[in-house]
């Protein structure tokens, strides 16, 4: 049984209040998820780089830069400026994927590699998986918040899983979207053991954010598992 990670998505933290809200989070999670939709990946906008600039001088914590984008390869510079940790591209945007990885790890940045919701895993799945620090998998549309999981994305983590497994690679696989206390243990027993959690999970109004937290953890069907770290 592998440890979970646990992220918090950027987009549903108090951003009026950003400061107080980066200190709350960053005691709770491995790592930030910072979501960039252009209204053209997706049909609608989610933060931008002021924003960002912020949080990269004010959190600690490692930062995934979630480029839910067309043409990524013009993000990726502009954000390079302001410092870099993960950078998370879409398999659905790349029209060359190595030549994109590259440009990541230039800039000093370790390159994700993203699905969308609809998109299983092709035949080139394995081969790309090789140059990323893990997979990030959409289980909902980026950028609209309150939505159900798309349960066929379970089943492309499910698949992805036995690729990896058959191919005896360690690589994680990320869920993104709808993760709560009903949905995690079915990603997990899937494959997927990094969570990124928003509005119906981590973020759930009247509890605290750490009551939310052990509600997570305990609905995962694995217990006693140590430290909650980013590997």
């Amino acid at each position: 049984m592998i440890a979970p990670v646990f992220s918090a998505s950027v987009s549903c933290m108090n951003i009026g209040g950003f400061a107080a809200a980066i200190k709350e989070v960053e005691k709770l999670v491995g790592f930030l998820h910072y979501d960039i939709v252009d209204g053209k990946f997706n049909k609608c906008y989610v933060l931008g780089d002021i924003a960002y600039q912020y949080l990269k001088k004010n959190s600690k914590l490692p930062i995934e830069l979630h480029l839910a984008v067309e043409n990524p390869e013009e993000y990726i510079n502009i954000f390079a400026g302001y410092g870099v940790d993960y950078i998370a591209v879409h398999y659905e945007a790349m029209t060359d994927p190595q030549k994109t990885f590259q440009l990541i790890r230039r800039v000093g940045a370790v390159p994700v590699l993203a699905y969308r919701a609809e998109t299983a895993p092709q035949e080139d799945f394995f081969a790309l998986a090789q140059n990323c620090a893990w997979i990030l998998k959409l289980t909902v549309n980026p950028g609209f918040s309150g939505q159900k999981i798309n349960t066929q994305a379970i089943d492309h983590i499910r698949l992805m899983a036995k690729i990896l497994r058959k191919n005896n690679s360690t690589i994680r696989i990320q869920a993104d979207g709808n993760v709560n206390c009903i949905t995690i243990k079915a990603l997990y027993i899937a494959g997927a053991t990094i969570f990124t959690c928003g509005t119906s999970g981590l973020f759930r109004q009247g509890r605290s954010l750490r009551q939310n937290l052990r509600e997570l953890r305990n609905a995962l069907p694995i217990k006693n598992y140590g430290k909650y770290s980013l590997v």
